[in-house]
């Protein structure tokens, strides 16, 4: 049940018993299949906790963390260090103990009143009504196909989904000038409408993620932006789906397109979490380069894939670093991708064959 102190709403709230006290804890819960990759959660709780140490002193914070496997909450935890309240970062299913707090919490002789209650303001929606919300909450805007691939749900159910939610006047299709950088570049229309939220649409978006009115929640957007509408942001976008057509051993959970990643200087074109062969594992997109040369093509895949694996060592899961482009593209990429780890696969495949990557070999460069 969503409750209330001051301007700042939470999940819900509960009174943790520990030695011979209470705490005061807020819960803030977050769903990894709600289209946001776990970085983006640091700039929202942050604002939040500052008031919430201010209105409420002595209070902490539970983060729970519904996800099919670890990574994800790791990523989360390790983003909140420094916050203004005493904070633990679980699975959902799992109940902090004393040391799971990142400092010790204060403790009450008896359990605190109740916050008030607040509704839920997106009851109404289905389930697939609100993923699809969530997405252009990220995409800013998008067609049916690439709303469908980032929710995880087949087209017809994304179409139909996306049909109620234009009759609740929560989503728009219109034409839009693609955002421009610069006075010198003229804008470009989209070539088709896209999808759009409408103001009432981002607003229960925002609140199914547990972001109150009035706290910041900029990090949730796509890197980019004028990017859309292009083959290169279309390809980002169907990764998750790329990879379940590609590899049916695997179990691929989730993936996000063009993503910022605190403490890398790279961005991915786009990361998908899963598992396969037994493994909790990263994919790593990177699509394109044919404008570079080979020499450019080298350095930059030896940027990138350091990064890429510095972002699984921080965590201690697997990476496939997949690059889709042409073979020419390829040959000079596998200059950079030498000496690999056990732990990290580099797969070549072509950007124009949907659905298609050769099969990974730990430590290994592998091609169509």
């Amino acid at each position: 049940m969503t409750v209330r102190v001051g301007k700042v709403t939470f999940s819900d709230w509960v009174s943790l018993s520990f030695q011979d006290g209470w705490t005061d804890t807020f819960i803030f819960r977050i769903d990894s299949h709600a289209c946001i990759p776990p970085f983006c959660y640091e700039e929202p709780l942050r604002r939040m906790s500052s008031h919430t140490n201010r209105k409420r002193p002595g209070a902490s914070l539970w983060v729970q963390v519904d996800a099919p496997g670890e990574w994800f909450m790791l990523e989360i935890r390790r983003s909140l260090k420094g916050l203004a309240l005493p904070y633990a970062v679980t699975m959902a299913d799992k109940t902090p103990d004393w040391l799971d707090f990142s400092r010790p919490s204060r403790l009450f002789h008896s359990p605190l009143p109740r916050p008030p209650a607040v509704e839920e303001s997106h009851a109404h929606l289905s389930l697939e009504e609100l993923r699809c919300l969530q997405a252009l909450g990220r995409m800013e805007k998008g067609d049916e196909e690439e709303i469908a691939t980032l929710v995880g749900l087949p087209i017809d159910v994304t179409t139909r989904s996306l049909a109620h939610l234009e009759a609740k006047e929560l989503v728009v299709y219109k034409t839009n000038p693609k955002i421009r950088r610069g006075k010198s570049k003229p804008a470009q229309m989209d070539l088709f409408p896209l999808g759009h939220l409408r103001s009432k649409g981002l607003s229960l978006a925002l609140r199914s993620w547990g972001i109150p009115k009035g706290i910041e929640f900029t990090s949730r957007k796509e890197e980019n932006l004028q990017q859309i509408g292009y083959e290169h942001r279309r390809i980002s976008r169907v990764w998750f789906a790329w990879l379940k057509s590609a590899w049916h051993y695997a179990e691929i959970w989730t993936g996000w397109s063009e993503v910022r990643i605190p403490d890398l200087y790279v961005i991915p074109d786009g990361l998908a979490w899963g598992r396969i062969q037994g493994y909790e594992t990263l994919f790593w997109l990177e699509v394109g380069d044919h404008h570079k040369n080979r020499d450019e093509i080298i350095e930059i895949t030896t940027k990138r894939l350091d990064q890429a694996r510095k972002l699984c060592e921080r965590t201690g899961v697997r990476l496939v670093y997949v690059q889709l482009s042409t073979n020419w593209v390829h040959e000079a990429a596998r200059w950079a991708c030498v000496e690999l780890p056990e732990e990290v696969a580099v797969v070549m495949g072509n950007q124009r064959m949907f659905g298609e990557l050769p099969m990974l070999e730990w430590g290994k460069v592998t091609s169509i």
